[in-house]
């Protein structure tokens, strides 16, 4: 459950970007009816797209409740997963609440930035809770050293500054969402080259981490994520200046929100793996019920 939520809270990115990029974001202009007293949008093009947006929402509203309802009905009960699933509800809730200030504001650029920016904070939430709801065990674990923890932590800074300089850029560039949406008073070129030298930055601690790794002859696995975030760090340069130097087109935006999402999804999951989580000693895993009766029947069979 755990997971589609996570899905979910992933897709709504991608089809806001794509609500923005076909400046539908006014197609409903009142919230949370689409337009006057009218729920449903007209069929009409703009109107459809927001209007189809918002229908997602409900879908992964659901979702997000069920796996906050198998987190609570979880036996047996662990709070830790009952509170990030809780958190999961928090979020989605002032996303919602964000949203509609968002279209009342007519789509200024500084609450379009937030609600991405928090789409972003539930995403991670949502990848926590279906890490911890992966494994039985509550106890974590250093696999790696802690300067190798510490960078990693680094790198995660670095993306959140990258990604926030993105939301600049994007408010000061041509896809506002709206015709009649404000854009930010700074240059393109040159928040975009701000946003690139963040970039570089990036992947420079990426190398400089999967360096320590290899040096500190950190598990397999680990290595293996931390190469595979870089190569999607690598393809999300590759579309950025693509897409830069092609004049922003439309489509490119939005496989550029795709991999935004990917690369924040894979750093959150690479730092949580950086630790392993156990039963801790002394203590048995939970067994199901009526799986052990099972087992205490073969036992006392196999001695008659």
């Amino acid at each position: 459950m755990a997971y589609f939520a996570l899905i979910g809270l992933s897709l709504i990115i991608i089809t806001g970007g794509a609500v923005r990029l076909t400046q539908s974001g006014l197609g409903c202009p009142t919230w949370p009816d689409c337009q006057g007293n009218q729920l449903v949008a007209q069929y009409s093009f703009h109107p459809m797209v927001e209007f189809t947006n918002r229908v997602i929402t409900i879908f992964l509203t659901v979702a997000v409740m069920v796996a906050t309802a198998a987190a609570f009905f979880r036996k047996p009960f662990r709070r830790d997963l009952a509170w990030l699933s809780m958190g999961m509800v928090g979020g989605l809730v002032a996303q919602v609440i964000l949203g509609g200030i968002t279209v009342l504001e007519k789509l200024a650029p500084p609450f379009v930035m937030a609600h991405f920016l928090l789409s972003l904070v539930v995403v991670l939430d949502a990848v926590v809770l279906y890490y911890r709801a992966s494994s039985e065990g509550t106890e974590s674990v250093r696999l790696v050293s802690k300067e190798a923890v510490w960078l990693s932590r680094l790198m995660w800074v670095a993306l959140a500054a990258v990604l926030f300089v993105g939301t600049a850029v994007t408010g000061s560039g041509p896809h506002s969402g709206s015709p009649l949406a404000v854009r930010l008073p700074f240059p393109l070129r040159a928040v975009a080259e701000l946003h690139a030298d963040f970039v570089l930055f990036l992947i420079g601690l990426t190398l400089a981490s999967i360096f320590l790794l290899h040096q500190g002859r950190a598990p397999e696995p680990v290595m293996k994520r931390a190469r595979a975030l870089l190569w999607l760090m690598a393809a999300q340069g590759f579309i950025g200046y693509t897409q830069y130097f092609t004049n922003l087109p439309a489509l490119l935006v939005e496989f550029h929100i795709v991999g935004a999402t990917a690369v924040w999804v894979a750093m959150v999951w690479h730092n949580l793996n950086l630790f392993e989580r156990r039963v801790p000693v002394g203590s048995a895993p939970a067994v199901d019920e009526h799986v052990g009766t099972e087992l205490a029947d073969r036992g006392v069979a196999g001695q008659a």
